[in-house]
């Protein structure tokens, strides 16, 4: 029945996440109009765009979990979302029209979690108005959102941050540590990932919003490139896709990098059913004579030689914390030319993915010309 049903998944999600965070996703679901959260004094400073399920119970949480209510500003397209997130947070302005909120006095970051779209437009107005930004996956849909994006980032001292938070979780950060040198041999990577199931319909499959690769892939294309960085970024890929059904190419596949350097990268997903927790993922990482299992961010075993290291989390984590909290003392750090990369690479396998092509090479000199010919002059040898 689904109340039995409901009451199994909270039960489950209290023994992943704890009660609280358990509770802001409860209460993201059913936008109750009469819960409220308690007043704590802080200067708000941060606008909300996207109030969404994921900008209310996930970015949401970890801001009031640390700051309190700090939101002076919340948008989104849809009234009902944008006033359940706007009470709830004890948010002071709403708009109908969102330029005015970029304006608005005391907004000093803005945090964008709406359409993937639209993430690269709104980065454009909040840098040009001079204030932080932190921007959900994907950071652009096209090459020419990619293009004015890193034209934005160079000409501008604000600063901005991605979320792509898998590099900051407690297990990639363990692993990196154990991994303390990095001689020129190759890595071999697998990523298995139990993906939602989603309607025909659902937005994600729309074109305009990347598909599948930008909204979901994308991110363990940018674990890829982080944990390849460690060593040295290669400059070339063979890539190979397998689909399941040519007519759903983003739903079922298999995408395959082999570098110049041997390193051979596996990211199958899968979402033939949907997953009772959400999305699930195993990742199985060889180094030299390092082997590691991640068991979706809950618990994670490193063989080094006869050595071996156990680790558990707990609550979950898959780095949100870390990646939510850049803008802030106390948040993690990533280097920002990673993201640019992954993001290129993410665009090649979408257009592959879209052109349903089961081989290509992937240089970056070759793409960043691609970008850098569309800018041409002195700004071409800046964006590479």
């Amino acid at each position: 029945m689904p109340v039995a049903r409901n009451f199994r998944k909270v039960w489950r999600f209290v023994s992943i996440y704890g009660v609280r965070r358990t509770l802001f996703k409860v209460l993201g679901r059913i936008r109750p109009w009469w819960f409220r959260l308690p007043q704590r004094a802080h200067a708000a400073d941060i606008l909300m765009i996207g109030c969404g399920q994921f900008g209310f119970a996930t970015i949401g949480y970890f801001i009031h979990k640390h700051f309190g209510n700090r939101f002076v500003a919340c948008y989104d397209p849809d009234p009902r979302k944008q006033e359940s997130f706007a009470g709830f947070y004890a948010v002071s302005r709403q708009h109908e029209d969102i330029r005015d909120l970029f304006d608005a006095r005391n907004v000093r970051i803005v945090y964008i979690a709406s359409n993937h779209a639209s993430h690269t437009p709104y980065v454009l107005k909040a840098l040009a108005c001079g204030l932080d930004v932190y921007v959900e996956k994907p950071l652009s849909v096209n090459y020419a959102q990619l293009r004015e994006l890193m034209t934005a980032v160079r000409s501008t001292e604000a600063r901005i941050y991605a979320g792509y938070n898998r590099p900051f979780s407690s297990a990639i950060r363990d692993l990196r540590q154990v991994i303390s040198q990095f001689p020129q041999t190759p890595f071999s990577i697998n990523c298995f990932v139990s993906g939602h199931k989603i309607p025909p319909d659902h937005w994600y499959r729309d074109p305009a919003e990347g598909t599948r690769v930008c909204g979901n892939i994308g991110h363990w294309i940018d674990l890829m490139v982080h944990i390849l960085s460690w060593r040295s970024l290669p400059r070339r890929f063979e890539v190979t896709a397998a689909y399941s059904n040519e007519e759903e190419p983003d739903d079922n596949v298999a995408i395959t990098f082999v570098s110049e350097f041997g390193d051979i990268t596996n990211i199958m997903l899968s979402s033939r059913c949907e997953p009772f927790e959400g999305i699930n993922e195993a990742i199985h990482l060889q180094y030299g004579d390092i082997i590691a299992k991640i068991d979706d961010f809950k618990h994670m075993v490193i063989w080094q030689s006869e050595r071996k290291h156990t680790f558990s989390y707990w609550p979950k984590d898959v780095g949100h914390e870390r990646a939510i909290l850049q803008p802030f003392e106390g948040g993690g750090w990533r280097d920002w030319k990673e993201v640019e990369h992954s993001t290129l690479l993410m665009l090649f396998v979408a257009g592959m993915v879209k052109r349903r092509e089961r081989l290509a090479t992937f240089t970056f000199d070759d793409e960043w010309a691609k970008v850098a010919s569309a800018v041409g002059g002195e700004e071409s040898a800046i964006l590479r």
